[in-house]
């Protein structure tokens, strides 16, 4: 039965049950509650402007405490996803306090101390007029700061607590793959279990074992997670074989492609339910893709189209109303609808307008293309079209028989059938993932990398992927650059594009960044040559040690251990 935040904590509701799960062992309801009342006498001591950050990425359970524990002591909370020394000056411009567990980082911030006395007598009060900052990087890859009222949070876990009773009433446990500093993943992995007296793991999970970890813990299972790691988990479905007993999965952040839902269904039996909206208006539409394409507007949500057909928004969810989003849509019934793409997202080459989602969209019709990324580049003065593709099995069997040069020419000649020649990609990047962070929406700065670099990367095939190793056979192609001019008329596999790729694999398939490391024992015994199909191994040893090795059967090319520093 749905309970307030607010009430759950003054009426003290429910005390002996359980509301997470640590490695360590359960917490219930009454001992975090005494954890917030002792925090929370400690904050309004000690801290004395309105506004404060909380940066604790390590220890969710501490996050929580504190995070509550600020509320109730009348603060303003300040959630960055990320907080380093260069982005934390717009945060001092809003307090100089910093709620957190690394004492060294940041010297700019009065870090509040963290050992406080052990006194829980405090008056539980109500939240609802508090104020929370969360930061999106939007359409832009600046980020941006959002201001929302906690009610507004809290009508909105109203809703969907009412909307998922049937789920609920099962008493799952939560379960996610997203933390907790962004709206969506405070308010599904933290706020709606903890109205809904069900309990949260407060682990994050990474890899499919680590879902197959949890769905083996406990008898039934909710998860929250991205379309981005829904899209890498059915990637290697012919690896993993889940339990059935993942009753509901909740999906944000950025569309869920249908191939993705549908393997997600065949892998889980459950359609993934997807949220459309962003952080400043809430959830504004849901759908399982099971029933089709539309999106169904959430009754609390009234919506109204531009002229353009641009949404309007009205919602308690909503930090402001009516909002505007960017959204182009086509009403298919009093509460449905279609997205047809972001207004932001149309631009002008030459004469001619282009919609980047269509082209997108044809790009994913093409029969050699799985994904697909759209963008709009400014060169020499004048705006180009360049795109990102990943292929499919035949695209990747295609284009190692023709060459990329042709390949490219055949789609080319493919896109005139939709759209005018000025108006093709200039610049066509093909690749093995389309980088995008935890939250599903694309990293600019990595795509804008690969834009800017002519360094192709070698075609993949027969992936296997663990959380410790990664294996592939890898080809790369004689109308690669790096091939020209090493050496003339004999072209080899430089050493350092080797490493190169090593460093791309670690950071794409292990999510580390690789800027700072220390290579161990490197050997090269054997020359790769143009479209030789080589054995590529990356296995990881700890949790900053890789060894890799490039083969051929008994044959080796290269190895090395690589330590990421840092």
């Amino acid at each position: 039965m749905f309970n307030s935040i607010n009430r759950l904590f003054i009426e003290k509701k429910n005390k002996n049950r359980i509301v997470f799960y640590k490695s360590d062992g359960a917490v219930c309801f009454d001992d975090f509650m005494q954890d917030v009342a002792k925090y929370a006498n400690h904050f309004s001591k000690n801290i004395p402007n309105k506004n404060v950050v909380i940066y604790i990425p390590d220890n969710l359970y501490l996050f929580y405490v504190c995070f509550m524990a600020a509320l109730q002591a009348d603060k303003d909370v300040i959630l960055p996803a990320l907080l380093t020394e260069q982005n934390a000056k717009p945060l001092l411009e809003m307090t100089n306090f910093l709620i957190s567990d690394k004492f060294d980082s940041f010297t700019d911030f009065n870090i509040v101390n963290m050992n406080c006395e052990n006194n829980t007598d405090w008056d539980f009060k109500d939240i609802n007029e508090r104020f929370l900052y969360f930061f999106t990087s939007g359409s832009t890859g600046t980020p941006k700061r959002i201001k929302k009222q906690f009610k507004m949070l809290s009508a909105e876990v109203a809703f969907h607590s009412q909307n998922q009773k049937y789920l609920i009433d099962e008493k799952p446990v939560m379960v996610s793959s997203v933390a907790p500093y962004h709206m969506y993943g405070l308010l599904w992995r933290f706020f709606f279990p903890l109205a809904n007296d069900i309990a949260s793991d407060l682990d994050i999970i990474f890899t499919p074992e680590e879902l197959q970890d949890k769905q083996n813990t406990y008898d039934k299972i909710l998860f929250a997670t991205t379309p981005s790691f829904l899209d890498g988990i059915t990637r290697y479905q012919n690896q993993y074989t889940f339990k059935n007993n993942c009753i509901g999965i909740y999906s944000s952040g950025s569309l869920l492609q249908t191939k993705t839902s549908n393997d997600t269904y065949t892998m889980f039996g459950v359609s993934p339910f997807e949220i459309f909206g962003s952080t400043e208006t809430g959830g504004v539409a849901g759908r399982q893709q099971k029933n089709g394409s539309e999106w169904h507007i959430f009754p609390p949500v009234k919506v109204s189209l531009t002229e353009t057909s641009e949404l309007l928004i009205e919602s308690d969810f909503s930090c402001s109303t009516p909002y505007l989003m960017s959204d182009i849509v086509e009403k298919t019934g009093d509460n449905t609808f279609l997205l047809k793409g972001r207004g932001d997202r149309m631009v002008k080459i030459a004469e001619e307008r282009v919609s980047l989602p269509e082209m997108e969209e044809k790009l994913c019709e093409y029969k050699y293309i799985d994904k697909s990324y759209v963008s709009a580049l400014t060169s020499n003065d004048r705006n180009i079209i360049c795109a990102i593709i990943t292929l499919n099995d035949s695209g990747k069997e295609n284009i190692i028989k023709n060459g990329r040069h042709q390949f490219i020419k055949e789609l080319k000649q493919y896109l005139l059938n939709y759209f005018p020649n000025v108006c093709l990609p200039r610049k066509i990047r093909i690749v093995n993932t389309i980088p995008v962070n935890t939250q599903g929406k694309y990293i600019k700065s990595d795509i804008n990398a690969i834009f800017e670099s002519n360094l192709a990367e070698p075609i993949m095939q027969n992936i296997t992927k663990t959380d410790s190793n990664l294996s592939a056979d890898l080809t790369f192609l004689k109308d690669s650059s790096y091939f020209k001019g090493h050496f003339p008329n004999h072209p080899v596999l430089p050493g350092v594009i080797q490493m190169h790729f090593v460093l791309l694999f670690i950071k794409q398939y292990f999510n580390m960044e690789t800027n700072d490391y220390h290579i161990i024992k490197l050997k090269f015994s054997n020359l790769i040559l143009p479209d030789t199909p080589v054995h590529f191994e990356l296995k990881r040893n700890s949790e900053k040690e890789f060894a890799f090795d490039y083969c051929c059967g008994d044959k080796k090319y290269s190895g090395a251990k690589i330590v990421i520093k840092g």
